[in-house]
C-alpha cells in the first residue's frame, strides 16, 4: 500500500478495502559459534609423547573431567581444565530451553559442548606453548627458586581481580561455593589460578616478541580502502515517530482503523504528535510520545514500517500502515540516506584494522614456530 500521504490537508477515512501486510519472520540460532581465539595451524610432523593416551575413542561426545585431551611438550591439558568455561558458555542457552527439549536435543547439545571444548582447547594450547617458551628463559637449575617470586604478582591479581569476576559469572557468593562448582567439572580454584598465571606469563612473552604498534603506511591504508570499499558503506538511518492502534485492543479491524485515523486527524488539526501518542497510541513507544531514535534500514521486525520510514517524505504523515500487530501512522523527523564513508573519515578505522592484522600475523607466526619446536598432540587430531 502507498505510504506517502496524498493531500496534507486530507482527513483519514474508512477505505473500501484494507490491504494485508506480510507477517515478519525472525530466525535465531540456538547456539551461536563463539569467536575462535586460536592461531593458524603449522604444517609440521607430530609425534606422540610417551604418556599420550593410545587408542582413544575420539568420536565420543562426552569427556571425563580427568581425561587428558592434549599434550603440549611434557604438560597435559585435561578436559576439566576447560569444562567450566564450556558450561558457562552453554548455560544461558540451556536455561531458556524447556525441560522436554533438553532431553530431545541431548545429542545436539552434547555435540555443541564437544565443539566448544575443541575451540577452547585451541586457545589453551597457544597459551601453554607461550608459557613453556617463557619457562625456557629461566635456567632450569634456577627455576624452582625463581618461579614463585615471578608468579607472585599474577597470583595476587588472580585473587584481587579475576576471582571476583569468576564469582559473579558463576552467580555464587563465596570462593567455597565456586570451588564446589568447579569440582563438578574436575577443576578447582587452584587449577584456575594456575591457568590464569600461565596466561599472564604467556602474555608477557608476547610483549617481548610482538610489536603492538607496527607501522601502517598511507599507501597500505589507501589499498585497503580500494579493496574493501563496501565495508565502509554507511547504512541509511532515520529518526521517526509512530501512532498505533493494535488489533488485540479492538473488537474488529475496522474499529482499529478508525481509531488510528482519529489520532492522525488530531495531528493534522495541529495537536503535538507526542501528546497524541501519549494519550491514545497503543504501541510500546507510547510513553515516549511514539518517538524512535536513529533506526538503521532493515533493522525493524515489521517490514512495512521499515519501508515506510525510508520512503516517506520527511515531516509528512503517512497513510495508515498495516502489519500483523495493528495499524500505524508514522512520520519521519530526520533521515540520513547513508552511502560510502569518505576515505579521510575512514582512515583511523582502517589504520586500526591493519595494525590488528599485523599484530595477529606476528602472534600467529610466533606460535607457529613454537609448534615446530614443541610437540603438540590433541584428542581431536585423528578427526582431522
Amino acid at each position: 500500500m502507498p505510504v506517502v500521504a496524498e493531500d496534507p490537508h486530507r482527513q483519514y477515512s474508512m477505505p473500501q478495502h484494507q490491504p494485508q501486510g506480510p507477517p515478519g519472520v525472525r530466525v535465531s540460532h540456538l547456539f551461536p559459534d563463539p569467536p575462535l581465539v586460536g592461531t593458524s595451524e603449522a604444517g609440521s610432523p607430530r609425534r606422540f609423547p610417551p604418556a599420550a593416551p593410545a587408542g582413544t575413542e575420539t568420536t565420543t561426545v562426552a569427556f571425563k573431567p580427568g581425561e587428558i585431551i592434549a599434550w603440549i611438550g611434557d604438560q597435559p591439558i585435561q578436559a576439566g581444565d576447560l569444562l567450566p568455561m564450556v558450561e558457562q558458555t552453554l548455560a544461558p542457552y540451556l536455561e531458556k530451553m524447556p525441560a522436554d527439549a533438553l532431553e530431545s536435543e541431548k545429542h545436539a547439545i552434547d555435540e555443541q559442548r564437544r565443539k566448544l571444548l575443541e575451540q577452547a582447547l585451541k586457545s589453551a594450547i597457544d597459551t601453554k606453548l607461550l608459557y613453556l617458551d617463557f619457562l625456557r628463559t629461566i635456567p632450569a637449575d634456577k627455576r624452582k627458586e625463581l618461579l614463585p617470586n615471578i608468579t607472585a604478582r599474577a597470583e595476587n591479581a588472580f585473587y584481587e581481580e579475576e576471582l571476583p569476576k569468576a564469582l559473579e559469572k558463576a552467580k555464587v557468593a563465596s570462593a567455597r561455593e565456586l570451588e564446589a562448582e568447579l569440582r563438578q567439572y574436575g577443576s578447582s580454584l587452584a587449577a584456575q589460578k594456575r591457568s590464569f598465571v600461565e596466561r599472564v606469563l604467556a602474555q608477557s612473552m608476547l610483549g617481548q616478541k610482538v610489536d603492538y604498534q607496527p607501522e601502517v603506511t598511507h599507501m597500505e591504508m589507501v589499498d585497503y580502502w580500494h579493496e574493501n570499499e563496501t565495508e565502509f558503506d554507511r547504512p541509511a538511518k532515520a529518526q521517526w515517530e509512530k501512532l498505533t492502534a493494535r488489533f488485540d485492543q479492538f473488537p474488529t479491524k475496522e474499529e482499529a482503523w478508525v481509531a488510528v485515523g482519529n489520532m492522525g486527524n488530531e495531528v493534522l488539526r495541529g495537536a503535538p504528535f507526542a501528546a497524541v501518542a501519549r494519550r491514545h497510541s497503543q504501541g510500546v513507544d507510547a510513553d515516549d510520545g511514539g518517538y524512535h531514535d536513529w533506526t538503521t534500514i532493515g533493522s525493524l521486525a515489521s517490514d512495512v514500517l521499515d519501508q515506510a520510514i525510508f520512503r516517506l517524505p520527511i515531516g509528512q504523515l503517512s497513510e495508515r500502515v498495516e502489519d500483523e500487530r495493528g495499524f500505524h501512522i508514522v512520520r519521519v523527523i530526520e533521515r540520513d540516506n547513508g552511502g560510502p564513508v569518505p576515505f579521510l573519515d575512514a582512515q583511523g578505522e582502517i589504520q586500526q584494522k591493519l595494525r590488528k592484522q599485523k599484530v595477529r600475523k606476528q602472534v600467529n607466526d610466533y606460535v607457529a614456530r613454537l609448534r615446530k619446536e614443541i610437540h603438540v598432540w590433541t584428542i581431536f587430531d585423528q578427526e582431522s
